[in-house]
């Protein structure tokens, strides 16, 4: 992402919306153009060591990291606020709380609106858990992905060669010594890529404090969206807005 971490202090404002401006782009939140380049570089060293599908992989990677997000721009109080949000559900003449960044004489950069009265949220995009929600579901997605890959190489010998072959060889053996160093790879990957993703948690957690939430570590705005879903059933709620009591 191109904007992780800001020196400026975060400060919550109030008021009415007022001459609301709303359009759907691309955005790339989460490579930056160096990060880019070195996923490039990697896939050219992959495809020299003959690992073409690799290559491609990381090349489309690099290439396709683009995401849609609402870029929003309104007045609140006489004060201008623009700014990326996963999506933007408030409407003209609804009174928010909007966690913003001053960066002029009465410009701000919005990173969350919360509506008043039904606590309809909007964030910046991925800006949604604080860290101890992130390591936990980082941590299962690797068990979980991790094993699963682990297991197709016994579940094709068995296809292929049959179970005689899987028991009258030392295959289940080589299996179990293949296990921890499969695990400890496959968790270094995870780790670096989890790492990646930080920077959201930042801005989760300052967004959080800015509120006055407590315990901003353990807020998952999925889970409470899904707990205080009331009469909202479209998809993007719960995916790409929130809400938050």
């Amino acid at each position: 992402m191109k904007k992780q971490e800001s020196t400026k202090p975060v400060v919550l404002l109030r008021g009415a919306i007022s001459g609301l401006e709303r359009s759907r782009r691309s955005h790339d939140f989460v490579l930056t153009e160096v990060q880019q380049q070195q996923v490039g570089a990697t896939a050219i060293a992959a495809s020299a060591m003959g690992m073409g599908a690799t290559a491609i992989g990381l090349i489309g990677m690099a290439g396709n990291t683009d995401e849609e997000a609402d870029w929003v721009e309104f007045e609140l109080n006489g004060k201008l606020v623009k700014g990326w949000l996963w999506m933007m559900p408030m409407r003209n003449g609804d009174n928010v709380e909007v966690v913003a960044e001053q960066t002029g004489d009465k410009r701000y950069v919005a990173y969350a609106v919360k509506r008043d009265g039904d606590d309809l949220l909007a964030v910046y995009p991925h800006a949604t858990a604080g860290r101890k929600v992130h390591y936990r579901k980082s941590v299962k997605i690797w068990l979980w992905c991790s094993l699963l890959v682990y297991l197709t190489l016994p579940l094709m010998t068995l296809l292929q060669r049959g179970l005689d072959f899987f028991l009258r060889t030392n295959f289940p053996f080589m299996l179990m010594l293949i296990l921890p160093c499969w695990m400890l790879i496959s968790g270094f990957f995870a780790f670096r890529t989890s790492r990646k993703f930080m920077g959201f948690v930042k801005i989760a957690e300052t967004i959080f404090k800015t509120f006055g939430w407590s315990d901003v570590e353990n807020i998952d705005l999925r889970r409470t969206s899904r707990e205080h879903r009331r009469e909202n059933k479209l998809p993007n709620f719960g995916n790409l807005y929130f809400r938050y009591k």
